[in-house]
């Protein structure tokens, strides 16, 4: 591991997004779709899945589901969700992407299934980010079709704790 990515990995700090943040939030996902999709979705793709974290319907989830930020120093390098039982809206800022951040945040997200006593992870892979999911212990399930374009749907399951 490069000095570079273990000083980025050591000064990581975890927090629950909250409503104002949605502003810096909605445009580190939008920015991640638009540059990490585009090998895998049309445009028209990538504008649906863009206007599905608009300031407005991402308030409403930040209000509902459980939603951690992940800060290298002042700057917002990613987030992940957890709604149910499912994993949700992983995204890793393009620069800092390759460096080990999605595998901290959903190990992340994984253990707080894991305090929720949730036995199984369930989540919509975009193509781009099957197999990085599939090397974490996640399943295909099926692939699915939305508005937006191909989903998959993959499980892992959770060694809860009694």
């Amino acid at each position: 591991m490069s000095r570079n990515r273990v000083g980025v990995m050591k000064s990581l700090k975890f927090r629950k997004a909250t409503v104002a943040d949605v502003v810096p939030l909605s445009g580190l996902i939008q920015r991640t779709i638009r540059v990490s999709n585009a090998k895998d979705y049309d445009q028209k793709s990538i504008d649906m899945l863009c206007a599905i974290f608009e300031r407005e319907p991402l308030t409403e989830r930040i209000k509902s589901e459980a939603i951690f930020l992940c800060f290298a120093g002042a700057n917002l390098v990613g987030t992940v969700g957890l709604k149910g039982d499912y994993l949700r809206s992983l995204f890793v800022d393009p620069a800092f992407q390759g460096q080990g951040l999605g595998k901290v945040l959903t190990a992340r997200i994984e253990e707080e299934a894991r305090q929720r006593a949730i036995p199984e992870m369930m989540l919509h892979s975009s193509l781009t980010a099957r197999e990085f999911y599939a090397a974490l212990g996640y399943e295909f399930v099926e692939l699915q079709s939305y508005p937006e374009g191909p989903f998959v749907l993959m499980r892992k399951p959770l060694n809860v704790r009694p």
